[in-house]
């Protein structure tokens, strides 16, 4: 990051010279849901991660702030749903909670009746049909559904009733279809459709933010790791991760492979939700093992989609292929055999240990044995066919 005294100049005390400041930074967008192996470190060593409550406070300042140029006011009530709602940490809609209509009922210190919970879904449909236009990956957050919320403002002393829950449920899809309405007038980049566009992306994803000491007068470095995980196709052996490549002057995105037996056949980046390739990131090194992407152009996508696929060395896939290939042709030896004892039978089933060898070798990593499953069931299954052979034409031509 850049020096921050311009920045900051005019909010210094001016009692002292002073070098370091002790600052709430932005670190990254980071998408909604458990932190896994987290760690951020500033200049001087690790920082403290703000509370999500308070990083929705100021997320919610923030879209306050767009509504004003809309000429919009926020009212109190929708104000503590949008900061509830960007805070909400779970559990999780269509994974942790089966029936809505339980968990409110465990939730709230009343038992709402049908008409009540039937009310609550449908205004918060509506501020669902306005959100999902933005962004296809908010079905399972609380700004796109704000029932989820309900009992934490109830506990909190926010909501006093289910009417007054009503009101403000309707209350915050008015202002949402209100934005919608003006933004379908106005057009792409005004006021209003900026403020559905933060808002958005505020249900996928949220600020980071983390309180570390920074230098006023000379650049440093904000680093973060994090694991996150990746789904894979079993049958394309592929997969993909988000990413947001606009949140600084430059980006730089490197997919890499550390297992040795791995290699990367392809990785590319793509507009999300899109099968058209994004805008702004430029490959700057490729090859078996890693893919750097750089990203610079002002006008780049903000957030993109990259898809890779990983195969296993050939060296190491084509063992497996061929012993399986190898077994195969035994087994058909044996079967084609007229004259066959216990020494022909002995002879052509032997292989059948060397090959199971292949199977019982450890791979590095999780993910190379991941990518071994189906030269290895293949191999399995002409070992399985080999053997159950052996003990039929023992039985059949021979005992």
């Amino acid at each position: 990051m850049a020096p921050l005294r311009a920045m900051l100049d005019e909010y210094l005390p001016t009692d002292g010279d002073y070098t370091h400041a002790l600052l709430p930074m932005f670190v990254a967008p980071f998408p909604r849901g458990p932190l896994l192996d987290f760690d951020v470190e500033g200049l001087d060593g690790s920082a403290s991660l703000l509370p999500r409550s308070e990083i929705a406070t100021r997320e919610v300042a923030f879209f306050e702030d767009l509504l004003r140029e809309c000429e919009v006011d926020l009212t109190d009530d929708v104000r503590s749903v949008l900061i509830a709602a960007l805070g909400y940490s779970g559990p999780w809609l269509h994974e942790e909670i089966v029936d809505p209509d339980e968990f409110l009922r465990e939730g709230l210190p009343f038992e709402p009746g049908t008409e009540t919970l039937d009310t609550w879904r449908n205004y918060s449909a509506r501020c669902g049909s306005v959100l999902l236009q933005r962004v296809d990956t908010v079905e399972r957050t609380a700004p796109e559904a704000p029932w989820l919320v309900l009992p934490e403002l109830f506990a909190n002393g926010f909501l006093v009733s289910a009417d007054h829950a009503s009101a403000t449920l309707r209350s915050y899809a008015v202002l949402l279809e209100h934005l919608s309405d003006r933004a379908a007038i106005e057009g792409e980049g005004a006021a209003a459709d900026e403020c559905l566009e933060v808002l958005a992306d505020y249900a996928c994803s949220y600020d980071l933010m983390a309180v570390m000491k920074v230098p006023l007068d000379e650049p440093f470095v904000v680093k973060t790791a994090e694991r996150r995980n990746v789904r894979m196709d079993p049958k394309r052996n592929s997969g993909h991760q988000e990413l947001v490549i606009a949140d600084a002057r430059t980006n730089h995105v490197t997919i890499k492979v550390d297992d040795p037996n791995v290699r990367l056949v392809s990785a590319d980046a793509y507009s999300v939700d899109s099968v058209h390739y994004a805008v702004g990131p430029l490959v700057s090194r490729r090859n078996d093992q890693y893919v750097a992407f750089y990203s610079h152009d002002p006008d780049r996508d903000y957030r993109i989609r990259v898809e890779f696929r990983l195969h296993l060395l050939r060296r190491l896939e084509s063992v497996s292929v061929l012993a399986a290939v190898l077994v195969a042709s035994l087994t058909y030896a044996l079967w084609d055999s007229d004259d066959l004892d216990v020494r022909t039978l002995a002879l052509l089933g032997g292989p059948a240990a060397p090959s199971a060898s292949v199977l019982v070798g450890r791979e590095q990593s999780t993910l190379g044995s991941r990518l071994r499953l189906r030269s290895t069931s293949l191999l399995a299954g002409s070992l399985v066919v080999l053997v159950l052979s052996v003990f039929a034409l023992y039985a059949l031509r021979i005992s």
